[in-house]
């Protein structure tokens, strides 16, 4: 049986788009950020976009009615990086694949 994919959200072959981002995109932008040395849940493991049968762990898609989707983005910052060049460089990457969303963006853990 196949559950629906839940409000704002489409799910078609290996990609999940919520709200009109691209969740896969987004993660695998951040991913390759330079400082970024991986995306973490969170300290109880709500930083996640839940799917139909799995998640993907370190971005979260808030839905506002009447706005763009807020980008929660949760990382792990490699160690010794400047934390405003870390942000800035999760910024730009979430902005070539989801344009015109706010993105927040949470160094939880240094690795």
């Amino acid at each position: 049986m196949t559950r629906p994919a839940g409000p704002g959200q489409h799910v078609g072959g290996d990609h999940a788009v919520v709200a009109g981002v691209d969740v896969d995109q987004v993660a695998a932008a951040v991913c390759a950020c330079p400082l970024v040395a991986g995306l973490v849940a969170g300290d109880h493991g709500t930083a996640a976009t839940l799917l139909p049968g799995r998640r993907v762990v370190g971005i979260r898609i808030g839905l506002r009615s009447g706005g763009p989707a807020r980008i929660s983005v949760t990382v792990a910052a490699r160690y010794g990086a400047p934390l405003s060049r870390l942000i800035d460089q999760v910024r730009d990457a979430v902005a070539v694949r989801a344009p015109g969303h706010p993105v927040d963006v949470d160094v939880a853990d240094v690795a």
